[in-house]
């Protein structure tokens, strides 16, 4: 995998990149606010948009979209996302008659410390998700997830593990 550099990841917006840090030159960076902690990855074919502050040892997959343009997006220490995991801090209101014009709902994201990810989750406007959690493939978080929260999907709707 080509890097890129510390001095191109600063000249593409980001605030502070931190030691070891490995990000793809295959990734695709717009109009970026931010920071990287120290040995953060980031792989082929990862989008990034916004405010995104990516914490130390976190790593994001290929085909991630993280779209922090109606919010920041923070990533804390050790998280993991599996590919094609999803993070918006904007969308159209889908709760909204489809009448007219939709509004927007926005919000930032945060997600805790050692905080795993399975494929294709997808994780909305104004989610907190707590520390230590394993969220399991195809998920769909929109709320909060307490510290220590463990979930899978089952079919068309999430469910918490005991």
């Amino acid at each position: 995998m080509e890097l890129l550099s510390r001095e191109e990841l600063l000249a593409i917006g980001f605030h502070t990149v931190g030691e070891g840090v490995r990000v793809s030159r295959r990734a695709v960076f717009y109009v970026i606010d931010g920071h990287i902690g120290d040995g953060a990855r980031i792989d082929d074919f990862a989008i990034l948009t916004g405010r995104v502050d990516i914490g130390p040892r976190t790593h994001i997959s290929p085909f991630c979209f993280l779209g922090g343009t109606g919010g920041r997006i923070v990533l804390e220490e050790g998280v993991g996302f599996s590919t094609h995991v999803s993070v918006f801090t904007k969308s159209d209101d889908y709760q909204q008659q489809a009448d007219g014009a939709r509004n927007k709902v926005e919000g930032d994201v945060l997600i805790g410390a050692h905080t795993i990810f399975g494929a294709q989750c997808v994780i909305l406007p104004g989610a907190v998700v707590g520390r230590h959690c394993s969220i399991g493939v195809g998920c769909v978080i929109k709320d909060q997830v307490a510290d220590g929260g463990r979930y899978v999907s089952m079919g068309i709707r999430s469910v918490q593990l005991p």
